[in-house]
């Protein structure tokens, strides 16, 4: 009986010892995660207002992304992003964003990390349909700590 209560209590200590998470997710809570989680959060935020100068300084002057394709029409890098944002956005109506991250890693060597995330899209095009249109996709986001800040690298 002793020793099934050590044991017990030995587990308890242990499991307490483990690093902290973020309520409800399986990410670490550290600052780190808690700053990238906060740019994700106004990320989505200034999607669904459209807001092209908001989601600008999210991103980071290195910023470059291949568009999840090997299309050279795809790959944008923070000029082309500049440029073609504020068009694309002012093309949505009705826009609704919901991210659901699952994962961050921090690679403190070379001062970027990773989220893995599942985002949901729905907006309207009225130029092009009345109907709602629709996205859903597991990505991953990377972010360069830019002057003790992270910022948007790619994967948007």
């Amino acid at each position: 009986m002793k020793m099934r209560l050590l044991t017990l209590l030995t587990l308890t200590l242990l499991a307490g010892c483990g690093a902290r998470r973020i309520p409800g997710t399986e990410i670490e809570d550290n600052d780190d995660t808690r700053a990238i989680l906060k740019v994700m959060e106004m990320y989505r935020s200034a999607i669904e207002a459209r807001d092209a100068p908001g989601v600008l300084r999210l991103i980071s002057e290195s910023f470059k992304d291949e568009g999840g394709t090997s299309q050279p029409e795809d790959r944008m890098d923070y000029k082309d992003l500049q440029k073609k944002l504020p068009a694309q956005l002012s093309k949505l109506e009705d826009v609704k964003l919901d991210l659901n991250i699952r994962k961050i890693e921090i690679h403190r060597d070379t001062s970027m990390a990773s989220a893995v995330y599942t985002y949901n899209l729905s907006f309207r095009m009225p130029r092009l349909s009345n109907k709602p249109k629709s996205e859903s996709e597991i990505k991953q986001m990377w972010f360069r700590r830019d002057k003790g800040e992270w910022k948007i690298a790619s994967g948007i």
